[in-house]
């Protein structure tokens, strides 16, 4: 006798879940999701308060490989909580900081690309430099309907 003789009936077949009873019954629900943001991502605003942010933390430093790394993580961090504090309900955002030196090659090119809703999504670049590095911030908010 094998094994599968053993098992009751229903048991291990691939259609078992659907003959079976729901284990709790259901309850009829609105639905709550939301195709539009209660209130939009404001690229005006989240510039403002990025650019402070760059101020505050790069104003004084000098480039230094190992110390932007972690500036610019740390950087990120700081925008991303801040933006926590805005209160864009439903959206995702994504962070990104760059930072280099003036003095060695200057020049950097950054692209990316997203497949969006115009309506509902967007993004924001900050460009930030002092005597010896540049910062580009790239924000990107993500409605989640």
């Amino acid at each position: 006798m094998s094994d599968r003789s053993k098992a009751p009936a229903g048991a291990g077949s691939e259609d078992a879940f659907l003959t079976e009873p729901a284990s709790r019954p259901s309850t009829a629900m609105e639905p709550s999701y939301r195709m539009e943001p209660a209130r939009k991502f404001r690229t005006l605003n989240i510039e403002q308060t990025t650019e402070n942010i760059l101020e505050k933390h790069l104003s004084q430093e000098n480039y230094d490989p190992k110390q932007c790394r972690l500036l610019s993580r740390d950087i990120a961090g700081i925008i991303m909580e801040e933006l926590k504090r805005m209160m864009y309900p439903r959206y995702k955002f994504v962070v990104v900081v760059n930072i280099g030196s003036k003095k060695e090659k200057p020049g950097v090119q950054l692209g990316s690309r997203c497949l969006w809703n115009d309506s509902t999504d967007s993004m924001t670049t900050v460009h930030y430099s002092n005597g010896s590095l540049f910062a580009v911030v790239m924000v990107y908010g993500l409605y989640q309907e």
